[in-house]
């Protein structure tokens, strides 16, 4: 079982540069970031990357973020405010802040981060999805067709809500 944990989760240490960008992209080796999956074109990130590193501005964004997210943390555990914890703002929330603030100009670095912070949202996406395919498509269900089981995904995976008095109001009541 051990064997197969570091097996699974040997991906994490090979991709560790490509996943630290997202906090750090400041300090980041190009060299190192695996941008195959996301289409990205090497060059235009490296350019990118340069030019967010001179801009004052924009660099200065991923400092900070960086900071709030080690130093609020340390404050409030060193002064045994365990409640106060709850009022630091998610960590999602700033990591999507400081990359939604970065201008169109940055399109390939912003590329790469959005793909990687979408890694695992996706995955969980498919995980859902393929095993409510399997809950859908049981062996006492084996002679659906594939248009029946595509409708019954949708209808499993999708959130619509009807709104059963306005269609029970266009009913005539016996």
């Amino acid at each position: 079982m051990k064997d197969g944990f570091a097996e699974r989760f040997e991906q994490f240490k090979t991709n560790k540069s490509t996943l630290e960008f997202i906090v750090n992209p400041l300090n980041t080796n190009t060299n190192e970031i695996n941008i195959e999956p996301f289409g990205i074109d090497a060059g235009s990130l490296q350019m990118q990357l340069l030019d967010l590193k001179t801009k004052d501005l924009w660099s200065g964004k991923f400092t900070e973020l960086k900071s709030k997210l080690e130093v609020q943390k340390c404050m409030h555990i060193a002064q045994h405010k365990w409640t106060a914890l709850k009022e630091i703002p998610r960590v999602e929330a700033l990591i999507f802040g400081a990359w939604n603030s970065l201008p169109e100009c940055y399109s390939e670095v912003k590329k790469l981060a959005y793909g990687v912070l979408t890694i695992f949202g996706s995955t969980y996406s498919c995980e859902q999805a393929f095993s409510s395919m399997n809950i859908v498509k049981s062996k006492v269900r084996s002679q659906l067709t594939n248009k029946n089981l595509e409708s019954c995904l949708k209808l499993k995976t999708t959130s619509y809500k009807p709104d059963l008095i306005k269609l029970s109001n266009g009913m005539q009541s016996q």
